[in-house]
């Protein structure tokens, strides 16, 4: 994510990926209904932040989105921003023994509905550093989460607990190159959809702006392509686009065009398991911080 204040030439593109098999069958959500769990760090450069520049507009980002799914009456969405977001809260207690992510309710996989407006890195494109951070707001236990690494330790294991889709706003959060590699193995039980961006995305009141569009868009269907659409913005001139991606999971393509074209924020679709895993993203894309996507 940077700072930065929109028209989209739209041709999206899946790209499979092998994907180990995780489960057989797994359940829509449990009995506790509809819950969300909602972070954004504005503050990144204060003693106890964790550096960086500071953002305006991820508090508005997602109270947008917890204002519209208390509207929508779910059963708990939690939000906290800066100081609150801790490693704990977004890290596998299996893999990382400072991690909560289970926990209720400020643990991200504790609900079915995640999403985080933040700093982004990735590692690289060479297997061994094929991988995306997360910043956090704190330098609690360590400032980063690192997650998609096909060959190393992650910091995290969504899906095991409860999550079903996983919002990340945030600068390199899904890079082809690194789904190329093999990376975002994230995916457990109920996880069926990240959402992100290939290379640069901007703190800005048209970034929120196209956010909102994209949470009021995507209530019953079109999860995926909407954020794909919703998300892209390729501006004139070259290397400074902004290019919304997604990564989806399934037993095969057809299931990973169900999920990205007919789930919701509301209606996220069972998967039947995680034998593949599919990168949406629309052509010729060409970010700061990350390669052009091919054209068709």
């Amino acid at each position: 994510m940077m700072n930065r204040d929109s028209t989209l030439a739209r041709n999206i593109f899946p790209l499979a990926a092998a994907f180990l098999a995780l489960v057989a069958s797994e359940t829509l959500a449990d009995a506790a209904g509809n819950e969300a769990t909602i972070y954004y760090v504005n503050d990144h450069s204060s003693a106890a932040a964790c550096g960086g520049d500071s953002f305006s507009w991820g508090d508005d980002t997602a109270w947008y989105l917890s204002d519209k799914l208390n509207a929508w009456s779910w059963d708990r969405v939690y939000l906290h921003g800066n100081l609150w977001v801790d490693f704990k809260d977004f890290a596998d207690r299996s893999i990382d023994r400072a991690g909560a992510d289970g926990d209720d309710p400020d643990g991200i996989d504790s609900a079915d509905l995640g999403f985080i407006y933040t700093h982004g890195t990735s590692g690289g494109c060479s297997a061994g550093n094929a991988y995306s951070r997360l910043n956090m707001g704190d330098d609690a236990f360590t400032c980063n989460v690192k997650y998609g690494k096909k060959s190393s330790r992650n910091d995290v294991e969504w899906g095991n607990t409860d999550l079903n889709i996983m919002i990340l706003d945030a600068c390199r959060t899904l890079q082809k190159c690194v789904f190329d590699n093999g990376g975002y193995f994230v995916a457990e039980k109920d996880l069926a959809a990240l959402l992100g961006f290939h290379g640069i995305s901007y703190d800005s009141a048209s970034h929120t702006n196209h956010f909102e569009n994209f949470v009021d868009d995507s209530r019953w269907n079109g999860l995926g392509d909407n954020w794909v659409d919703d998300m892209t913005y390729q501006w004139i001139g070259w290397d400074n686009d902004e290019c919304g991606t997604a990564v989806v999971f399934g037993s095969d393509s057809s299931d990973g065009d169900r999920i990205f074209q007919w789930g919701g924020l509301q209606d996220w679709k069972v998967i039947s398991s995680h034998l593949r895993s599919w990168f949406y993203y629309i052509s010729g894309c060409n970010p700061g911080s990350g390669d052009k996507l091919p054209s068709g």
